[in-house]
């Protein structure tokens, strides 16, 4: 075909269809013989093995129906069948045409040898009865050849063997002088016969022996290279919880080779305790032949793991052989779940403290409305009893302790009204840089007489001369004053209060504290930081999540009217800052004060 000359379309269409061949050999080929991970050499030159095997079955298959359609010429045919003869060798020797024509993509599956298989048993049979050698031994000494061929595990040693035996036959036919006279070709046909049988049938089984084991070898590359790649730890165990084999993350993990850990026991790597929980399994495993997995921690890895544990099989008797166990690392999904439960903890804290500041600004209103109310009453008692004190002429001792016991119950009652209406008026705060070190030295000598008689020792310190927030200062004089005085009650037979002072910067989120808008601190602000630490009786657990509620009070009847605490934490509240509790019963209570700083 000259340069310019195009192809007509009958041989464009068949040049089209050629590559298509080609195209979809070499994707079927790839795909049996690639592994997942790569493309070797060993794998290039079985795909260059498929190709030629066409090339092969075609020239032993044309050498069988040359041979054995010579021992049909040439054997003691009857003349009925001489005709049946003749068409029998064309039909056979056309056979191999048909091959020509057999894409070679089918050559790749195995279904095309079994029918070649069941093709030239049917065709030898049949040449053998219509040469006239049925009724010899040539028929015994077909099958033994494909016994052989059946039962051989190479083709080399195959050869070799039948090749041996075609001698000695050929030796026993020369000695017996069947090699000679009219039959002479018809037997001496018999020895190539065999050699050609032999390698047909022999060169087939090589093929797919060979063609399973690449595939088994495969099939075992590429699942090793699976589990060589994963980050997951597997590894395999006996019943003695003995090391079988392992991955090479196991290996990396303990620093060792395959030869030092296979022998080894899992109590050689883990502790005690997770050797007992890890043989139970494996001894449940054993007996209940089903898999289970569980969380463990590792303590030599320092990591959260989670085993899976499954039964290996013995493929003949379905008994439990081993136990092959996949250990992934979980530590980050369980550090996630711990930081979840602290953060659902602090919601919970928030959600209540919620709940504490709402029935605290109801219960201010309704100590508003109920204070006025309250206190005209006790006016008019007050004025009652002093008139009868001093109407009375023939006043003995007992009317003078009754009528100072009704006027000390007025005035106390009169001074819970008090509290009433400042802890629910809100009136403007005048904030202003103050002096919290000096501020708390004043709040002190105010008590001073209360802390001598209780032999109270004052422990300050102060990080710096002068740390100044921004307060309302009457007001923060108070608090201090309310948290001084519940510290020297809880210590009846003295003890030590400790003060101290200092700046700092907010580093974790808490209640009030955080990144939302309505946060009173943000995470990396400056925040001045005040505690009051008693040694003295401590409050239960159970109660201090309600002491800052109003009028709960730990003190005994008489002496506390259950509104210092909610008031210092509303007024904390309301400077925009957050008070803190922390007891333990007979060792003390500390309470916390986080304060804007002045230049806020």
């Amino acid at each position: 075909m000259k340069e310019n000359q195009v192809a007509d379309p009958a041989t464009q269409k068949q040049l089209m269809k050629y590559a298509e061949d080609i195209a979809r050999l070499h994707h079927e080929l790839k795909k049996e013989r690639e592994l997942p991970s790569k493309v070797d050499g060993k794998e290039l030159k079985a795909g260059i093995e498929r190709r030629i095997t066409k090339k092969h079955i075609f020239i032993i298959n044309l050498m069988v129906t040359i041979i054995l359609s010579y021992l049909t010429i040439f054997g003691p045919t009857r003349d009925i069948l001489l005709i049946w003869s003749h068409i029998f060798i064309v039909v056979y020797l056309s056979s191999n045409l048909f091959i020509l024509y057999i894409p070679s993509r089918y050559f790749i599956e195995k279904t095309i040898f079994y029918y070649l298989i069941f093709f030239h048993s049917f065709m030898i049979c049949l040449g053998m009865y219509l040469s006239g050698n049925a009724g010899t031994d040539f028929y015994l000494i077909y099958f033994l050849i494909i016994g052989l061929a059946s039962m051989s595990t190479s083709l080399k040693y195959l050869m070799i063997n039948t090749t041996a035996f075609a001698f000695v036959y050929g030796y026993i036919l020369f000695q017996k002088g069947l090699l000679g006279g009219e039959m002479g070709i018809s037997y001496s046909l018999r020895l190539p016969f065999m050699i050609i049988i032999a390698l047909f049938f022999g060169y087939i089984v090589d093929g797919l022996i060979k063609d399973k084991s690449r595939s088994l070898k495969a099939s075992e590359e590429k699942y090793r290279s699976l589990v060589e790649s994963t980050d997951d730890s597997i590894y395999m165990v006996d019943k003695n919880c003995q090391y079988l084999s392992a991955n090479s993350k196991v290996l990396s993990d303990y620093g060792l080779t395959e030869i030092q850990i296979v022998g080894k026991n899992f109590s050689d790597f883990h502790s005690p305790e997770a050797t007992r929980k890890f043989a139970n399994r494996v001894k449940n495993i054993f007996e209940t032949e089903s898999a289970t997995q569980y969380e463990a921690y590792n303590k030599k890895l320092g990591r959260w793991v989670m085993r899976t544990l499954s039964p290996i099989e013995e493929p003949d008797t379905a008994e439990v052989k081993a136990i092959s166990v996949v250990s992934k690392n979980i530590s980050k999904r369980v550090e996630a779940e711990k930081e979840l439960k602290i953060t659902y903890n602090k919601l919970k804290e928030a959600q209540d403290q919620l709940i504490q500041t709402e029935k605290m600004a109801a219960l201010g209103r309704l100590a508003s409305g109920l204070a006025h109310q309250i206190r005209n009453p006790l006016e008019i008692i007050i004025m009652g009893v002093e008139f009868l004190g001093n109407t009375l002429h023939n006043k003995d001792i007992n009317h003078e302790k009754s009528i100072e016991k009704i006027k000390q119950a007025v005035n106390r009652t009169n001074q819970i009204i008090t509290d009433f209406l400042r802890f629910s008026r809100k009136s403007e705060l005048k904030f202003e840089s103050v002096d919290l070190c000096q501020l708390l030295d004043e709040t002190i000598r105010l008590i001073e007489h209360r802390i001598n008689v209780k032999k109270i020792k004052i422990n300050r310190n102060y990080f710096e001369e002068s740390i100044k927030v921004k307060a309302d200062r009457n007001l923060l004089e108070q608090v201090f004053m309310n948290l001084l005085n519940n510290g020297i009650d809880a210590m009846s037979k003295g003890g030590e209060i400790k003060i101290k002072v200092k700046t700092g910067k907010v580093m974790h989120v808490e209640d009030k504290i955080g990144v939302r808008t309505n946060d009173y601190f943000k995470i990396g602000e400056k925040m001045i930081v005040a505690e009051i630490k008693d040694n003295g009786e401590g409050i239960p657990e159970n109660v201090l999540p309600i002491v800052f509620e109003p009028f709960f009070t730990t003190k005994e009847s008489g002496k506390g009217t259950g509104l210092g605490l909610s008031l210092a934490h509303l007024i904390i509240d309301r400077h925009q800052g957050v008070i803190n509790v922390q007891s333990e019963v007979d060792k003390g209570t500390k309470f916390t004060l986080k304060l804007q700083p002045a230049d806020n």
